[in-house]
């Protein structure tokens, strides 16, 4: 790394720990495809994501105090003592304040070790939300027109995209400017992506489906018996 400052190293640790969550993320997705595989049935999608979300929110809210105190990995002295445990309920209070607007500026400065930015925090956190809505019903339709190759293109455009951003927001913040060597790194795990999920697409997979028909059972006459 360029710089003597903890930041540069906070920043791969971070970086390591958000890619390992990948990992566990993974295998409920292989899971999930295991269970729908092995219990084929139709199904109702709606009724589906519902059960989903309320699962993932509950498991969120288990698991999100354990690992709160991860937020200070990296930082210079006893980065267990930043952010405990126990101070995740006053944590998620200043959230909801922050998100309408209520948290006293003496907090959003002084309370964390880091400032709060609440500015626009409303607007952001309900865009996130109708973005991932959208991102659902788009799914919904393109699935039942049987179009999954108009999908597969759609993530590929959205992963240049975000990482065209995400460069771009990088070459304007000079503290994480880590140089070419960091950034022709960064271009070649996105051709390497790009290059992969079309190859995974173009192997033939089945056209996705929602069995959301369910069918007709008949029932037996006197004369069958």
């Amino acid at each position: 790394f360029l710089y003597a400052d903890p930041i540069p190293i906070r920043t791969a640790i971070n970086t390591l720990i958000f890619a390992s969550s990948c990992i566990p993320a993974a295998a409920s997705q292989l899971y999930k495809e295991h269970v729908f595989l092995q219990y084929k049935q139709p199904v109702n999608m709606d009724y589906l994501n519902l059960y989903l979300s309320i699962f993932q929110f509950v498991f969120a809210s288990i698991v999100s105090p354990l690992a709160y105190g991860l937020q200070a990995v990296g930082s210079p002295g006893d980065w267990t003592k930043l952010y405990p445990s126990r101070a995740f309920g006053d944590n998620f209070v200043d959230g909801l304040k922050c998100f309408f607007g209520l948290l006293d500026k003496d907090d959003q400065e002084g309370k964390y070790s880091e400032c709060a930015e609440c500015r626009f925090t409303a607007g952001l956190v309900l865009l996130h939300v109708f973005s991932t809505l959208a991102v659902g019903v788009a799914i919904d339709k393109i699935v039942n027109a049987g179009a999954t190759k108009v999908m597969y293109r759609g993530i590929s455009a959205g992963i240049i995209l975000a990482v065209l951003t995400m460069h771009y927001y990088d070459m304007h913040t000079p503290t994480f400017n880590y140089g070419a060597a960091v950034d022709a790194l960064n271009l070649f795990c996105l051709i390497l992506l790009i290059l992969g999920a079309e190859v995974y697409h173009r192997s033939g997979l089945q056209e996705s489906t929602f069995e959301t028909t369910y069918p007709i059972v008949e029932i037996p006459t006197s004369d069958d018996e």
